[in-house]
């Protein structure tokens, strides 16, 4: 009777402890969730892109050549790169209605890097770590991780009386022909509103939160657009009024608005365009001086193309003003904000030093690379073909210089930028399946001797990259 009492017991506190355990799994959610949203079914759509690719670089750091003995007497010996790098994307689109849909899109970054991993193109070739046994322990390792590239909510109607819409979340945005505000490689995080009151015509208003500092002050970075397109016929024109608003303590008080004003025009025997960027503004105390710092930069553009036949000719003229040596209360530069994308020429604004002045209290000039057409301008004619079917030959020349002085040191203050030879060859191997070569050559002009150890006359600089690139 004892050993059946003791049994019985066991059981019941046996059946006790599981139900316990399985009640710490029936967790009731405690987030708010709107009770009219229900689930229902989506037309899902996935897709994506592999690329993998590999460049050589030569001088485009320092600007001098190697010497026999392995060096350059640069700071950076032997001032050659060349490396292979990988991307994949992953995205998936979620409509669940005519008039609403999700869109989410995953980009791998770096080997376990939390930092430079959301701005970085993907893992280079080669291991970082080891997972390797036996007796020779390299490589056998994974690559990169997954960040969110793209992450939005999107939906549409005509609850106003016109067809309007609100998109929310990470997305892309760019304004016009991104000379002033590209961040269309990794996007930002916004809210876009929007209104078609006419065919062919939009007007919007989008604000973008650049960067959260404390939830608790007035201390972040944002930024306000308010933009608006209309099409007639063959000629379009937009505009936009972008207001920054930049509260960190890098540039404490600062308020710069960019007007952006556009035209193009297809006149069927010649495509033209046509950009101006006006940019206002101050900085509270921000002079060198302790006085207000004031904005005043300036770009242009105007193109021109035509077909004839299988080719395509074009011409480009574009200018961005360049901040004076001597003018410590102003910064007269060209203000952009831009991503790590190439926008003319490969060498000079995608990969070498440019001539911006990215100081914007007169100090020293810095030698940044990606700074679009700040105190820079050119000429450009160029050329595309296709030969065949599945391929695609295209070839650029440009003529480059400072808009203004980096130095009034003699020997120093030549604004001769140089002259760019660019090349791309495309080549569709496949359906969605398609190898590339591009490339450039600098003749590097005197404004380099500001990059040179010892201010020495400049060496050219040039580099190539090809890949393979499967969409689908």
């Amino acid at each position: 009777m004892k050993k059946s009492l003791i049994a019985l017991l066991s059981v019941i506190v046996l059946m006790v402890f599981t139900t316990a355990a399985f009640a710490l799994h029936q967790v009731t959610a405690t987030e708010y969730t709107p009770s009219v949203v229900k689930a229902a079914k989506a037309q899902i759509t996935l897709g994506g892109e592999l690329r993998v690719r590999g460049e050589f670089r030569n001088n485009t750091t320092d600007f001098e050549n190697t010497d026999e003995d392995g060096t350059d007497g640069a700071a950076n010996p032997r001032d050659r790169q060349a490396f292979y790098d990988q991307r994949v994307r992953l995205n998936l689109k979620a409509t669940v209605s005519p008039n609403t849909m999700g869109f989410v899109e995953l980009e791998n970054g770096n080997d376990l890097d939390t930092t430079a991993g959301d701005t970085a193109d993907g893992p280079a070739w080669g291991s970082t770590t080891e997972g390797a046994t036996g007796i020779y322990q390299e490589s056998n390792s994974k690559r990169g991780d997954l960040r969110v590239r793209q992450l939005y909510i999107a939906h549409q109607g005509k609850g106003l009386g016109v067809l309007s819409g609100i998109k929310a979340g990470h997305m892309l945005m760019a304004l016009g022909n991104n000379m002033f505000y590209d961040h269309s490689k990794f996007g930002d995080d916004a809210i876009v509103f929007w209104i078609s009151p006419a065919d062919k015509t939009e007007i919007s208003l989008s604000a973008l939160k650049l960067t959260e500092n404390s939830n608790v002050i007035h201390d972040d970075q944002n930024a306000f657009v308010l933009a608006a397109e209309s099409a007639i016929g063959d000629i379009s024109v937009s505009g936009d009024l972008t207001w920054v608003d930049d509260n960190g303590t890098a540039h404490k008080e600062l308020n710069l608005y960019n007007l952006g004003l556009r035209a193009n025009a297809d006149l069927k025997v010649v495509r033209v365009k046509g950009d101006v960027e006006l940019q206002t503004g101050k900085q509270k105390s921000g002079a060198s001086n302790g006085d207000d710092l004031k904005f005043r930069g300036l770009a242009v553009m105007a193109g021109v193309e035509a077909d004839a036949g299988p080719v395509t000719v074009r011409g480009n003229v574009a200018y961005g003003s360049g901040d004076k040596t001597d003018t410590g209360e102003k910064y007269e530069g060209f203000v952009t904000s831009l991503g790590a994308d190439q926008r003319y020429t490969y060498i000079y604004e995608y990969r070498a030093p440019t001539a911006a002045q990215t100081s914007l209290t007169g100090g020293a000039y810095a030698g940044a690379t990606g700074t679009g057409l700040n105190n820079t301008w050119y000429i450009n004619a160029g050329v595309t073909a296709k030969p065949a079917t599945d391929l695609k030959v295209s070839a650029d020349a440009y003529y480059l210089r400072a808009s203004k002085k980096v130095s009034d040191t003699n020997d120093l203050d030549s604004k001769a930028i140089g002259f760019e030879l660019d090349g791309k060859v495309e080549y569709q191997i496949d359906t969605n399946l398609a190898y590339y070569v591009e490339g450039g050559y600098l003749f590097a002009g005197d404004f380099y001797k500001n990059v040179t150890a010892g201010n020495e006359d400049p060496d050219n600089a040039y580099g190539v990259r090809h890949g393979l690139l499967l969409k689908f």
